[in-house]
């Protein structure tokens, strides 16, 4: 046993002078300049863009069709939209003013489940859509029926 414990130090001694030597060989890579201050690298960094809301020719792409219903027939101030899944309030009061030329005072958003529906193959899911209530200003009105519209 004590001639191992006399071999292994050598063996780590030339293990080490083997390791300077690989490196060596490495080619050089030049590193990227690292600035100076917080400031210069705010400067170098590219701003990024802020998402900005949809065009105007998009609102029919947000609102995907009006929903009749008793409730929400247009008689009232409420009217109720079916509306893209990913489309935020913002967005919905925009493609309203877009597409109606009128104010919307207030935009409520749902999500509706599918309803469970049995096929031959057995038992599916409808999709999931997104529903807006969309309440206009006094004064304004919608015709969801005109041929324009």
């Amino acid at each position: 046993m004590p001639i191992l414990k006399k071999s292994e130090p050598k063996q780590k001694e030339e293990a080490k002078a083997k390791k300077p030597a690989a490196k060596a060989e490495k080619p050089a890579v030049k590193a990227a300049k690292k600035p100076a201050s917080k400031k210069e690298a705010k400067e170098a960094k590219e701003p990024k863009a802020a998402a900005p809301l949809r065009a105007t020719g998009d609102a029919w792409r947000i609102l995907i069709r009006p929903l009749v219903t008793e409730r929400y027939s247009g008689q009232g101030k409420d009217y109720a939209f079916e509306v893209s899944p990913k489309a935020n309030k913002l967005e919905i009061r925009k493609a309203i003013k877009d597409a109606f030329n009128v104010t919307a005072a207030s935009v409520r958003v749902m999500n509706v489940l599918g309803k469970a529906v049995r096929t031959n193959a057995g038992y599916s899911q409808r999709s999931n859509w997104r529903k807006a209530i969309v309440s206009l200003k006094k004064g304004d009105s919608l015709d969801l029926f005109a041929k324009n519209a």
